[in-house]
């Protein structure tokens, strides 16, 4: 049966295609993460609506809660139909948001002294403004400044451009509020209509509020909902930091408790300097940031699915030592008789390299 304009837990559903109604929709899901596109896979029974379908269309989706007169959590998804799979009962239209027109996008030149000292902020926002998306609340900057020594220029899709300028929007935080040498990295999403949204997650922060506590105690989830994902391809707890210039200058760190829990993984490498104090900071740094694994959640709630990307989730299950804050960076939504999301909440991953290269840049950048 299609999808009913209201279903038992009071969602409503309203799909568009080319601005004509389309009112066949038997399941849809939707799929997003940080810095790409949102996809929709639509699913639905008939020649009829299949006609209505073409590769190129815009789809308009809407979905919000509660009554008709009082809706919440209104979303807005706005794309173009990019795959069709017709079958003999079952069809399936599969849209992306206008991120796809970034990507899709013609190669420009971009050079270098089109752009040194404007901030990556606003240089990856006017390459957003294109093809109808909606850049009237990228305002606020981010006060990091373009140099020559970005990775930026070169022949590049409007999409390569801005991933290349947010690799370089993140900055290296030292504060009474955050662990010793944090990354907080500004990240982007249309995240309702064609809007879109650049954010910078705070999940490390001390003071923070998250958006929804998930807990036994609260009744909003239970341990078999949460798959935890540890990660130790990042994991250094022996290092070697030499002088580029100097093989006898030097400095090794270990970190023993980290050895006894996960075993012993060293890293070696050559720092531009002859200072061995400034050899030992480095390491010091190193050892801080890669001396535990990095470790993300998979959720998955029932009839909740309010949540978005950059917003911040506290986890506290039995299952857990203690609880945890870390931010939504995807998910998957399933609408049919029920509405089913799966979220993935985690920190953003830093390579040993972006981290090092943050290490020869001012504390403040």
């Amino acid at each position: 049966m299609p999808i009913a304009q209201q279903f038992p837990e009071t969602l409503y559903i309203d799909v568009k295609i080319d601005g004509n109604k389309f009112p066949y929709a038997t399941s849809a899901k939707i799929k997003h993460s940080v810095n790409s596109a949102r996809a929709l896979s639509c699913s639905f029974i008939g020649k009829e609506p299949l006609e209505m379908c073409r590769l190129g269309a815009v789809v308009e989706f809407n979905w919000s809660r509660g009554n008709l007169n009082n809706l919440q959590d209104d979303k807005t998804f706005i794309g173009i139909i990019k795959d069709i799979k017709p079958g003999r009962n079952l069809s399936t239209f599969t849209a992306l948001d206008y991120t796809t027109f970034l990507a899709e996008s013609q190669y420009e030149l971009y050079k270098s002294q089109d752009y040194i000292g404007t901030d990556l902020y606003f240089a990856a926002a006017q390459a957003c403004d294109y093809k109808g998306i909606d850049t009237s609340r990228l305002i606020g900057g981010s006060g990091i400044l373009i140099t020559k020594e970005m990775d930026l220029f070169g022949w590049k899709t409007r999409k390569e451009f801005i991933d290349a300028c947010f690799d370089e929007m993140k900055r290296l935080v030292n504060d009474d509020r955050h662990p010793k040498n944090t990354i907080r990295q500004w990240q982007y999403a249309i995240k309702n209509g064609k809007i879109m949204d650049f954010f910078y997650p705070d999940p490390d922060n001390t003071i923070n509020y998250p958006y929804v506590t998930l807990s036994v105690e609260k009744g909003n989830i239970i341990d078999e909902d949460l798959v935890s994902n540890i990660d130790t391809t990042r994991l250094v707890n022996a290092i070697t930091v030499v002088s580029k210039d100097d093989d006898n200058t030097f400095f090794q760190l270990e970190d023993a408790g980290s050895q006894d829990r996960y075993g012993i993984v060293s890293k070696f490498l050559k720092y531009p300097s002859n200072n061995k104090s400034e050899l030992e900071n480095v390491a010091y740094k190193i050892l801080n940031r890669f001396k535990e694994p990095t470790v993300s959640y998979s959720v998955s709630l029932t009839n909740k699915d309010n949540l978005d990307l950059g917003d911040l989730v506290e986890i506290d299950m039995p299952s857990l030592p203690e609880s945890d804050i870390k931010t939504v960076v995807g998910y998957e939504t399933s609408l049919s008789d029920s509405v089913l999301t799966r979220y993935a909440v985690g920190q953003t991953k830093v390579s040993f390299k972006e981290y090092l290269d943050l290490l020869k840049e001012p504390i403040d950048r």
